[in-house]
């Protein structure tokens, strides 16, 4: 019996090391994460056990059942957000989720007055700000506007993990003296992240919030005016399979 058991304990030991290896360390273009990973982000459990947390691995819980989305946002010093942050994730909820949104907005003393963050402190500076009371709801989502990305520096935002979304306000400043410019890049900005956060990829048209263009800027060659806010077909009808797979689960 025991030969049995010490069996079945070391093949569940292998295939557990063999889908970790598939979902947090292989590339992600690989055939098990490609086929299985969505099988596994539908339950809380599994999430934890795999340490699935990278951008999208938390849709299912963001389209979970509920009126309301819970949005933290913390920012650094002198990097204060837009102050129709909060006009934009209504309507942005409202599109996407079909969700009312709670805000959270609290100056974060404790963030370091770094010109530029490292993805790992990044990945720090989102546990370590975090409202541990808040990120217990399931349509959690947590903003955090910092100077600059030093591994991306010519981004105006990213997303790195599953909940926490960064805007780089030193970065927006760069491209524009004009307020109203920096309002459209901001709230663009906001838009196309969240859409990763929900697990949409960048879409064909330039037309499309989720265009590459609104997230990575070339100086000088883009009319800010012409920026996207709003998602687009491609984009909805990506998001409705989301939603129906989250309903099925």
């Amino acid at each position: 019996m025991s030969k049995y058991f010490t069996f079945f304990f070391a093949l569940v030991v292998l295939v557990y090391v063999f889908l970790l290896y598939c979902f947090r360390i292989a590339d992600s273009g690989n055939s098990i994460n490609q086929t299985y990973r969505s099988f596994f982000l539908r339950s809380p459990i599994s999430r934890i056990a795999f340490f699935l947390d990278r951008p999208g691995d938390a849709r299912f819980e963001l389209f979970s059942p509920g009126d309301s989305l819970s949005v933290e946002i913390d920012y650094q010093t002198g990097r204060e957000p837009d102050p129709r942050v909060g006009e934009w994730m209504e309507r942005i909820a409202a599109q996407t989720l079909h969700k009312k949104v709670r805000i959270t907005l609290a100056k974060e003393g404790g963030i370091p007055n770094n010109s530029a963050f490292s993805d790992r402190e990044l990945r720090k500076l989102a546990r370590d700000t975090r409202d541990r009371e808040l990120a217990k709801n399931r349509a959690y989502v947590h903003i955090i506007y910092i100077s600059k990305s030093r591994d991306f520096p010519s981004n105006t935002g990213l997303v790195l993990t599953d909940k926490d979304l960064f805007i780089f306000s030193d970065g927006i400043d760069e491209l524009t003296d004009s307020r109203n410019a920096r309002s459209l890049i901001e709230e663009s900005t906001i838009a196309h992240e969240f859409g990763h956060l929900l697990g949409l990829e960048h879409a064909s048209s330039d037309d499309c919030v989720m265009s590459e263009r609104v997230e990575v800027y070339q100086q000088g060659k883009l009319q800010f005016e012409s920026l996207p806010t709003e998602f687009c077909e491609e984009s909805l009808r990506e998001l409705e399979v989301i939603r129906r797979e989250s309903i099925a689960h």
